[in-house]
């Protein structure tokens, strides 16, 4: 195996450590010994690939969306539609298990606006791209418009995370996502053309399909 392998190899084994370290003891609570002891890598391969534990962090945000899209593929043959059902699933998941809600509270708290910082930036364009690109273009989206989206949709997040016996998941998602659209320019009709199509296919994955799972 190449160097480059070894990288990506060496990478993903960071992430998956990640994943499970800030799930059983919290974002906060994970220190480096503990990811490179799971990883089994040193400090110095950490940060070559992870410049910060911030950075870690939209990673394995990521890696959840990547792993609920796999689940949603064996349900949903539109393609544009299978990060936003992804999505949902990771609001389901903090919604509905104590550890991630811990996880997305923690989020929320440590990052509750948007500051324009690149790790936090080039995450929040590339869900938009993967959930919503397909039906609005980011292009015709005013940079201010995001920013503005961004707390809104944080504080939405942790209302989910703090108040889970207040909110059902899929109506506050919707709420958000509606009124996320009305600040971007989304028309009200093409938001409603969507919704309908969501609830279908989510009507079709089971719901032990919708659990947290680790490779």
């Amino acid at each position: 195996m190449g160097h480059y392998e070894n990288g990506i190899f060496t990478r993903k084994a960071v992430v998956q450590a990640c994943k499970r370290l800030f799930y059983e003891k919290g974002y906060h609570e994970t220190s480096y010994v503990d990811i490179c002891r799971l990883a089994h890598v040193n400090r110095g391969t950490v940060y070559y690939h992870f410049p910060s534990k911030e950075a870690m962090c939209y990673e394995v945000m990521w890696e959840y969306a990547v792993d609920n899209k796999r689940i949603v593929e064996k349900y949903c043959r539109e393609p544009q539609y299978h990060y936003l059902l992804a999505i949902y699933m990771f609001w389901k998941q903090m919604h509905e298990d104590g550890q991630m809600r811990r996880f997305g509270l923690q989020i929320c708290t440590d990052h509750p606006v948007y500051t324009g910082k690149k790790d936090i930036s080039y995450f929040y364009y590339a869900v938009y791209d993967h959930m919503w690109g397909a039906f609005w273009a980011k292009k015709d989206i005013v940079p201010l418009a995001f920013a503005s989206v961004y707390g809104y949709v944080v504080c939405c997040m942790r209302m989910l995370c703090e108040y889970p016996e207040k909110y059902e998941p899929m109506e506050l998602f919707v709420h958000c996502a509606d009124s996320s659209a009305s600040i971007w320019g989304i028309p009200k009709e093409k938001m409603e053309e969507i919704w309908p199509q969501v609830r279908r296919y989510l009507s079709q994955i089971p719901e032990e399909e919708m659990k947290v799972r680790f490779a």
